[in-house]
């Protein structure tokens, strides 16, 4: 199934256009600090519509070892809206940059193609 949706994804991922022109993140990549394996962390991406049109999230894609809510809804021009996640460390490892990938319905008027941000959070064993 996981590698269903990845390739449901690929059309996505290589078409795709840097959001910054329609949304700034407050942090691109967050820290979540010290983590004992099995905590489960809660954490938010916030950003800002800075376009003059109205943005949405398509989808958010996640590895297995978090899950994300987002806004199901449209975000007005200057509105803030943010993409809640939780890591549960019991499905890691090793410590590694997680990937929240981010795309949106809205798509470059000069390209066509979908806006996405990619962005990203880290963590250390607690010893």
């Amino acid at each position: 199934m996981r590698v269903l949706f990845v390739l449901l994804l690929l059309p996505l991922i290589s078409m795709s256009q840097d959001a910054s022109d329609i949304v700034q993140f407050a942090d691109e990549s967050i820290y979540i600090g010290e983590v004992v394996k099995g905590d489960k962390i809660e954490s938010t991406f916030t950003f800002k519509n800075i376009s003059t049109d109205d943005i949405e999230i398509d989808i958010v894609s996640t590895c297995e070892c978090t899950e994300a809510t987002w806004p199901q809804y449209p975000i007005t021009p200057g509105e803030s809206g943010s993409i809640k996640f939780i890591f549960d460390s019991s499905q890691k490892d090793k410590e590694e940059p997680i990937e929240v990938d981010v795309y949106f319905v809205n798509t470059n008027p000069k390209t066509g193609n979908p806006y996405s941000a990619f962005l990203s959070y880290t963590f250390k064993w607690k010893k």
